[in-house]
């Protein structure tokens, strides 16, 4: 989290003041700097929002950790790369059921009571591996997912 700092304190110094607004993040990434498309600026911002790293007060925005003592090496750059591992990724078994959901036109809470029901037949299944048995029971691709239930049940 220590370059999303970095990029915080940046944007920060850039425009002189700690109080922050989404739009700083846009001109001072995309406009004046070319580091990033304004989209993604945009992301970086609700990205670092959601992480805490600012907190909204009045209208505005600050850090919430102290920009003072934070380094900016002088060849300071962020790049689309760098947001990827900030994004705030939903669970595996949130994709699987939004999967489910679309592909089958059902909604979550019947999908969720027919997986739920998987689940209590099978007794020591995993709940990921519940919605894996959903998606074979009716013809649903999910071959997309398996590696990552497989991880998330070994780990």
């Amino acid at each position: 989290m220590e370059k999303l700092k970095q990029l915080i304190a940046y944007v920060g110094k850039r425009k002189g003041s700690r109080k922050l607004k989404e739009e700083d993040f846009v001109n001072i990434l995309s406009y004046q700097r070319n580091w990033l498309p304004p989209e993604r600026a945009r992301e970086v911002f609700h990205v670092s929002v959601e992480l805490g790293l600012l907190e909204k007060k009045d209208e505005e925005y600050e850090p919430t950790f102290e920009v003072k003592g934070l380094i900016i090496p002088l060849d300071f750059i962020f790049q689309e790369g760098d947001l990827e591992r900030y994004r705030v990724r939903e669970d595996v078994f949130t994709r699987i059921l939004d999967h489910i959901c679309r592909a089958t036109g059902r909604s979550r809470k019947d999908v969720l009571m027919e997986i739920n029901s998987i689940k209590k037949e099978m007794r020591y299944v995993a709940v990921d591996v519940a919605a894996l048995i959903y998606c074979k029971e009716h013809n649903i691709g999910c071959s997309q997912f398996y590696e990552e239930v497989e991880k998330k049940i070994l780990s």
